[in-house]
């Protein structure tokens, strides 16, 4: 049981908002097309990320809490954390917009989203010996670009930054069990060593910005 721990704790986070898909308020999965649309055109971005610097030695998997099988390099408990994290995050974007209903997009405010690449920029240029820094923060950077294309106002939204709260408050709890067990073993030479608890600084950036693009590619999907 202990080499699947990967394995369970992906179920675990997509079982609630799989549970509650059909809720009548949230009919999430009425959205289903978009869901899957975002999941995939991103996650095939990420898996490809994953498979290089899994190779490059950015990180390893700990065989003890994901097993030996591979593929692509990569354990199914990381397939299956791309399939399950964005459902349930882009669950919790739909559940804010029906409960809070603050989904009010502001294109003329898309100067906001603009002002965040230039200092990622600097940031992966600082660091850009530190190679899961460097594409944590590039990847930021990346986000709000996509973004500024094809969402303009994202970042004026109350919704998305709800959206973030909830989220990352979910990502804290699961990537904090995931790298106390420890489920990966990171590299310290492609990094910085800070670290929030058990999680690197750079986890934090690395979902910023796959969150952020799996929603921004959900919602140019979901829009009429």
């Amino acid at each position: 049981m202990k080499k699947h721990s990967y394995t369970l704790i992906a179920l675990v986070v997509i079982a609630g908002p799989l549970a509650l898909s059909f809720d009548q308020k949230v009919n999430f999965i009425q959205y289903l097309l978009p869901v899957l649309g975002a999941t995939g055109i991103i996650g095939a971005l990420y898996i490809i990320w994953d498979m290089l610097v899994t190779r490059a030695g950015h990180w390893q998997f700990n065989d003890e809490f994901v097993g030996t099988r591979r593929l692509l390099d990569l354990p199914p408990g990381e397939w299956l954390f791309f399939l399950c994290v964005p459902y349930a995050t882009l669950f919790i974007f739909e559940v804010v917009e029906a409960y809070f209903g603050m989904g009010t997009l502001r294109p003329e405010l898309w100067w906001t989203q603009a002002l965040a690449i230039p200092p990622f920029l600097a940031l992966a240029f600082l660091f850009r010996r530190r190679g899961y820094t460097l594409l944590a923060m590039s990847s930021v950077a990346l986000f709000a670009l996509v973004s500024l294309i094809l969402v303009p106002g994202l970042f004026a939204s109350s919704s998305f930054w709800l959206f973030f709260l909830f989220s990352f408050l979910a990502f804290s709890l699961v990537n904090g069990i995931y790298t106390s067990l420890p489920t990966i073993r990171y590299n310290s030479r492609a990094m910085l060593g800070i670290r929030v608890g058990s999680i690197p600084l750079e986890d934090f950036f690395y979902n910023l910005a796959y969150l952020g693009l799996t929603l921004t590619v959900y919602l140019a999907l979901k829009s009429p």
